[in-house]
């Protein structure tokens, strides 16, 4: 196939060790019941888990292997250091260099009530880099204060930063320039900009306060983008920009490139999950099986990640979609319904604005990624 695929020894490997977080943040998916949970996963269903990932490519004669391990939530660092650094220690055990394995870990914290212990932890798990989410001002000032200090003595202290944030209305407001100034002033070496999804939490009100359109967010990624050119082209620092990066990456890989085939998340209780969609485009996750009671092969071929991966390579028979020669390059999965006179979920309008200007932003951005993925 020409996508990476779990299948063919590509795994993103979405860990949520803990569904746990103190924070109320309005896009969050997770429920307050969920998010009082303080329930982890054992470092024996991790290891079991990850021994039952080997024999399948074991038995599918997969030479080269990559795990991106992205350590997502709730708030992982809630754990503790103890109980991470047993789970990475049996996870790079089972992923051993010597059978072809490379493994990368990136935890994603909101940073403000992380210790500063963890920065040991991410130079020695992460290759001394971690992620931390940003939205402006959606979570209140006092917030942004605090996060703002943590992230400067995390840079202080030597660590490369990026930043994951939901395109959100106090973004816009705040506007492109200044954010991507801002970002750059911290210090912060990669940011990526997801559009803000509707979710049953979110439902009762937080998505019609914060959600802007798609064509909004493709505005805003274009003047962010703009920003970006005249910042590099200046020689200032400059965060890398993801989806950027990811959208030129895409342009050599063929139109099945992007089938969501690379990745799924590990819940607590074993379950393997993805983001779906129902009700045109609200999402929920979606399981495909469960670990501890099934083989690996079992989950991947269950039918319902084979309709997940279906509706994906047939772009759920959208028509704006079927006629899309940029269908490899969506920033979001592409089966929920556009809405009427607006962007698609793609980003369209930014992918295409974008490719008119590749060459030059090419140059630019240099031949590899900074520190991450998208």
């Amino acid at each position: 196939m020409e996508a990476n695929t779990i299948e063919n020894g590509y795994f993103v490997l979405t860990l949520m060790p803990s569904l746990f977080c103190h924070l109320r943040c309005p896009h969050c998916y997770l429920s307050l019941a969920e998010r009082k949970d303080r329930t982890t996963l054992s470092p024996d269903l991790i290891e079991d888990a990850c021994r039952k990932i080997d024999a399948y490519w074991d038995a599918r004669g997969i030479a080269k292997r990559t795990v991106i391990c992205y350590w997502y939530g709730g708030e992982p660092t809630s754990m503790g250091i103890p109980l991470f650094s047993d789970m990475a220690d049996r996870i790079n055990a089972v992923f051993d260099p010597a059978k072809g394995y490379e493994v990368r870990h990136t935890v994603l914290t909101s940073l403000v009530s992380m210790k500063d212990e963890w920065y040991d932890v991410f130079r020695k798990y992460g290759g001394n880099h971690f992620q931390t989410s940003y939205d402006g001002d959606m979570r209140g000032g006092p917030y942004v204060k605090k996060w703002d200090r943590r992230v400067r003595d995390s840079v202080a202290a030597g660590l490369d930063v990026s930043t994951i944030s939901v395109v959100n209305r106090e973004i816009l407001e705040q506007g492109p320039v200044k954010t991507l100034d801002y970002l750059s002033d911290l210090g912060i070496v990669e940011t990526s900009w997801l559009p803000f999804m509707w979710n049953d939490q979110n439902a009762t009100g937080a998505y019609d306060r914060y959600a802007p359109t798609m064509n909004a967010w493709s505005d805003f990624m274009i003047a962010l983008t703009e920003r970006w050119i005249e910042r590099k082209s200046s020689g200032l620092h400059v965060p890398e920009i993801g989806q950027m990066r990811f959208i030129l990456a895409q342009g050599g890989r063929g139109l099945f490139a992007n089938i969501a085939g690379q990745t799924m998340f590990l819940m607590p209780n074993g379950d393997f999950v993805l983001p779906d969609y129902r009700s045109g485009w609200k999402e929920f996750m979606q399981p495909f099986g469960n670990i501890v009671t099934q083989e690996f092969s079992d989950i991947l071929n269950s039918p319902a990640r084979r309709t997940y991966i279906r509706r994906q390579v047939t772009r759920n028979r959208n028509e704006e979609c079927l006629s899309c020669e940029h269908a490899d390059k969506c920033v979001m999965e592409f089966w929920k319904d556009n809405r009427e006179g607006d962007d698609c979920f793609g980003g369209k309008r930014y992918v295409e604005w974008l490719l008119e200007r590749k060459a030059g932003v090419a140059a630019l951005l240099g031949p590899e990624a900074s520190v991450s993925f998208y």
